[in-house]
């Protein structure tokens, strides 16, 4: 009942505005987007991301944004081969604005546009925060089936926590997990997100573009953002003149060949004046990755134990084929009150990981050995971005579904070598599945931005949400509701050349478990934890010359304890351990400082960031060198405990053209994390899931395209990426780095190594205006044997060998 009256209140305002906003109280925007010859661009689409409003331009290159509230406004031009415009405009009531942008063919992408971690819709350049975009022209050929590794390939400073090709989970500045946010339209993404393994639950096909934010954004994200937040921001619906229709669409296809991955995505859209629908889906079907061939421990003469021992398995690696789909649709209306939208999307994702405890392939007694999953997660969402007055009123509510379960070991056939979890017409087996959780979240959330006051600019925010987790089979963490009521303020204040910001956040979060036989707490009062916290935020920029800006922050955060920290008492199967809670730890404290100095000119970008984020109190789980089982001999038993940790970083990303036709460019990612009595003597010892320091040279092509070809670019990549030692027995899968005994196979420390991406891609100018986009491209390029250090199967598998990747992108 509840759930029901507050979409009745969602739709009311929604219904009512239209008829209490007159035009007269909006401002209109025209004008003509050109190229650098001033011939007309058609299709450029034109959008205010604050309020999620846009246009595009007619064949003529005309253009007009009207229902604009008074005051100023950040316009984003983008259209595929030209660099992104970004135009700052100020409309007044009933009055028309003329702006004439002139777009200039791509080079190098100075700037966009982020609403992502700020206080309201600012440059990249001038935000203090560090943000990265990737729009859509980037991820129509440049997507696969985890968003790990979509951001860690196109996004400087970013890793990812490989577990095979379907699981990809983003680190930011050395941290994963609880402490990243991922959202959705600025709504966090839950994903059962404990877990090294696991996951985000989230595609690309529906995004518009991804905003990345690094750096403690807990001010409006609250718990969890401690590292950062990532924002996959959805397509808006559709709109066409009054009186008009519009047609449209995108076919896309894409073909691996390492694991012979299959995938085909559409996106219809069409509109009738000021209301549009949208709807969309995209299907993966993949086999087994492919590694480099190699010794494998089976084949070993030495087998003695210790780091930097053979892998397990090399070739083809059994047990990491997997099928994903997922599906959107969304209605929306734009008009003088503003937008409105209300959308719905399910994925699925049922894949196989790779478990260490079989023997080698074709052995029929002791095969290899599985562990099938299935993930699914949905979201049903309203949302507005409404002008009241001056004001913009953005009412947002959220119903979640997200679904994990485990089965049952599987092993090969031993007559065929196929599997059985995934039957050879790409379905999914019916099995039983002693891990079963599902959680439901309802979220609310209001934002009101104000209208300028003077210089001073901002957003008011409050937020509500319940989590109602119900563990159906397993023991891993009992049934629990979480209740976060959160209250925030972001202001900014503009005083040209300078930008500052500060922001403060109070939360509220109530934990209530239910008792279970594994439950450790000797009581019900252990069964129930309460937080109230405050976070706060100072920010700043200073643009000293033309695309030359400095931009320093200092933030604090939080991060409450998890239900799987307080309340685990299981073994989970997907990093072979038995997982132990602490009801009595405390939230996690962060204080971040960070410095960046920035340059956006026409034939030079770059960004050099130095950073330092102190974590007390930092939750992690530590091995406690005993094995669960009545002989010692099953899985190393790990216990949820506390520490203070400090990690330091620098960052730095640069790309220059030295002729028209030729751009060089590099990056680095230098980073360390020591928390307090770690080392096995009491000392100060390094935090686990740190990726390895990194460094990357980058050589890009752009020749005049003959003809057909449209902005064709070449690009070849080197990766070079440096040895880390595994933090000690902390880090996840540290036993494989044994010295004294089992397993004798494997790695949790990793060498040096450096691979070799090589890509082309252009557009397709095939006349009626169709111009598909064609991605060819191939990573590592000579089958280099290696394994990365966040390779979770770095312990008895190579991470993946020579990939040849096709792509294809057609409008409609």
């Amino acid at each position: 009942m509840s759930i029901r009256s507050l979409f009745i209140l969602f739709v009311f305002p929604l219904v009512a505005f239209p008829v209490a906003n007159a035009q007269s109280t909006r401002g209109t925007v025209t004008g003509t987007v050109t190229d650098a010859d001033g011939q007309p661009l058609p299709d450029v689409q034109i959008t205010d991301p604050s309020l999620q409003r846009g246009t595009a331009s007619g064949p003529n290159g005309q253009y007009t944004l009207d229902g604009l509230p008074p005051g100023g406004h950040t316009l984003e031009f983008r259209f595929v081969g030209y660099q992104t415009a970004v135009r700052e405009v100020t409309v007044e009531a009933g009055d028309t604005v003329t702006l004439d942008v002139s777009l200039k063919t791509q080079v190098l992408e100075t700037e966009g546009v982020t609403v992502t971690g700020t206080a309201r819709a600012r440059s990249t350049l001038i935000t203090p925060q560090s943000v990265d975009v990737l729009g859509a022209e980037n991820l129509d050929v440049n997507r696969s089936a985890a968003l790990g590794d979509v951001l860690s390939e196109h996004v400087a400073g970013v890793s990812s926590i490989q577990t095979g090709s379907q699981a990809g989970k983003p680190v930011l500045r050395g941290l994963s997990g609880n402490r990243i946010r991922v959202l959705k339209d600025g709504i966090a993404q839950e994903y059962y997100q404990f877990g090294v393994r696991h996951f985000p639950t989230t595609s690309s096909n529906e995004a518009e573009r991804i905003e990345v934010v690094r750096g403690p954004s807990s001010i409006q994200y609250g718990s969890d953002a401690l590292g950062g937040a990532i924002n996959v921001i959805t397509k808006n619906a559709p709109t066409a003149d009054l009186g008009e229709s519009r047609l449209g669409g995108q076919f896309q296809s894409q073909y691996f060949a390492n694991n012979n991955e299959r995938a085909v995505g559409l996106d219809v859209q069409g509109a009738r004046g000021p209301v549009g629908v949208r709807a969309g889906f995209e299907r993966r079907l993949s086999d087994d990755y492919t590694a480099p061939d190699g010794e494998t421990f089976f084949e070993a003469e030495d087998k003695s134990p210790g780091p930097f021992n053979p892998p397990k398995y090399t070739d083809e690696i059994p047990f990491t084929n997997f099928e994903q789909w997922n599906g959107y649709a969304q209605v929306g209306t734009q008009g003088d009150f503003g937008t409105m939208q209300v959308y719905g999307d399910y994925w699925i994702n049922r894949h196989n990981f790779l478990l260490p405890i079989g023997g080698p392939k074709g052995n029929a007694n002791n095969p290899p050995a599985g562990l099938g999953q299935n993930l699914e997660h949905g979201n049903l969402v309203a949302k507005g971005n409404l002008t009241v007055g001056n004001f913009i009123v953005r009412p947002r509510l959220s119903l979640q579904t997200s679904i994990r379960q485990s089965g049952q070991d599987r092993r090969f056939q031993p007559e065929d070598q196929t599997l059985d979890l995934i039957d050879g017409n790409g379905g999914f087996d019916d099995f039983d599945y002693p891990l079963d959780l599902k959680t439901d979240i309802y979220t609310g959330r209001l934002e009101v931005a104000h209208p300028e006051i003077g210089s001073v600019s901002g957003t008011l925010g409050a937020e509500v949400q319940l989590q109602d987790a119900q563990t159906r089979s397993g023991g891993l963490q009992p049934s629990a509701d979480t209740w976060n009521v959160g209250l925030f303020v972001f202001e900014e204040i503009d005083l040209a050349p300078w930008t500052f910001n500060a922001g403060v956040r109070g939360d509220f979060r109530s934990i209530e478990a239910d008792p279970t036989p594994n439950t450790l707490a000797a009581d019900t009062d252990n069964l129930s934890n309460e937080y109230a916290t405050l976070s706060g935020a100072l920010g700043a920029n200073v643009k000293v010359a033309d695309g030359i800006a400095l931009a320093t922050n200092l933030s604090s955060g939080f991060r409450a304890p998890s239900v799987f920290e307080l309340y685990a008492s299981g073994v989970h199967g997907g990093v072979a351990a038995f997982q132990v809670g602490n009801p009595d730890l405390d939230p996690e404290r962060a204080y971040s400082a960070d410095v960046s100095v920035r340059v956006r000119r026409d034939r030079l970008t770059a960004e050099v960031t130095g950073y330092v984020n102190a974590i007390n109190d930092y939750i992690f789980l530590e091995n406690t060198n005993e094995n669960r089982g009545p002989d010692g001999n099953g899985p190393p038993i790990y216990e949820a405990s506390q520490t203070d940790a400090v990690i330091p970083g620098l960052e730095a990303k640069a790309e220059t053209q030295l002729q028209p036709w030729l751009h060089l460019g590099g990056q680095f990612t230098v980073l360390g994390g020591t928390g307090d009595g770690l080392s096995d003597d009491g000392s100060d010892g390094d935090l686990p899931l740190l990726p390895a320091n990194s460094v990357e040279g980058f050589v890009h092509l752009t020749p005049k395209g003959p003809g057909l070809l449209r902005n064709p670019r070449l690009e070849v990549n080197l990766k070079p990426s440096l040895d880390k030692d595994a933090a000690s027995t902390l880090e996840p899968f540290s036993q494989f780095d044994n010295t004294s005994g089992p397993p004798p196979f494997g790695t949790a420390s990793t060498r040096a190594y450096t691979t070799v991406d090589a890509s082309v891609e252009s557009r397709l100018a095939l006349g009626a205006g169709i111009e598909p986009s064609l991605r060819v491209a191939v990573r590592n390029v000579f089958d280099t044997a290696y394994r990365d250090f966040l390779d979770t199967y770095k312990g008895y598998a190579l991470s993946p060998g020579r990939d040849l990747r096709v792509s294809l992108s057609v409008p409609f």
